[in-house]
């Protein structure tokens, strides 16, 4: 198996790509052939997609949690716990 040159795309062309699956009903493998791109690459960009559209899975768009991040008296988005100042 010959090994692909990594590739850069812009925030629109991955965009553009997520529409198509959603609008054309065709499959992530499909519409990844049709553009000569990995199914893996599509499906990530679908995925990530939902999550920044608030249709991930619970807690998916939350951003991590540094170790003092909660010096605030919030409560820890990882753990639970209040952080320690």
């Amino acid at each position: 198996m010959v090994k692909r040159k990594r590739r850069a795309f812009t925030d629109e062309f991955k965009a553009r790509t997520v529409r198509l699956v959603g609008e054309s009903g065709k499959s992530i493998g499909v519409v990844a052939r049709e553009l000569d791109l990995t199914e893996s690459a599509v499906r990530a960009w679908v995925r990530q997609s939902a999550i920044d559209g608030g249709r991930g899975w619970p807690g998916a768009s939350r951003p991590r949690s540094g170790r003092n991040s909660s010096a605030c008296g919030e409560r820890c988005a990882r753990c639970g716990r209040s952080a320690k100042s």
